[in-house]
């Protein structure tokens, strides 16, 4: 009896795991991408949203126009810098400049879909978070997504997170 109500209970508790998970709403990031989230995002400012998962886990979603930053690259230029190590320690460096406190690891370069993409991993050790950053670059704009994990939570919504990532048709 009791092995039954265990098995019972153990299939209930998988069922609302991906009941949760299956739950979570798409966000068109612009025309080109689009990510899952728990909920609709709430905007931080033009460039930005976010959402507090039911896990404790922040999403964030973040777009940079490169042809709008001061030098104006466009997507050839910004093509041939990417691949670079002054880019990516130029990334790193501007990244820890708007989050005090916080450091990150090596940046790992990589591809999706034939671009370039760019993850980090670090940690903000008076807040005890663990942060985890996924970053793709389709012509002149870099679409970051991070999730900030409270140390000692599952990482399971940020593995759903940046999986979630898909091209718009």
């Amino acid at each position: 009896m009791k092995k039954s109500l265990l098995l019972f209970a153990a299939l209930l508790f998988i069922a609302c795991i991906a009941t949760a998970q299956s739950q979570w709403v798409s966000y068109k990031i612009d025309d080109k991408l689009s990510a899952n989230l728990p909920v609709q995002p709430t905007r931080a400012d033009e460039h930005s949203v976010f959402v507090k998962g039911g896990d404790s886990i922040i999403y964030v979603v973040a777009t940079v126009d490169f042809s709008k930053l001061e030098g104006h690259l466009d997507s050839a230029q910004l093509a041939e810098m990417a691949p670079t190590p002054e880019f990516t320690d130029e990334l790193k460096a501007g990244m820890l400049s708007e989050m005090p406190g916080s450091t990150l690891g090596d940046v790992t370069p990589g591809k999706w879909n034939g671009y370039n993409t760019f993850s980090m991993e670090g940690g903000n050790a008076a807040s005890k978070l663990k942060l985890y950053v996924y970053m793709v670059i389709i012509g002149t704009n870099m679409y970051s997504l991070m999730a900030i994990v409270p140390e000692g939570h599952e990482t399971k919504g940020k593995d759903v997170f940046f999986a979630s990532l898909a091209l718009n048709n």
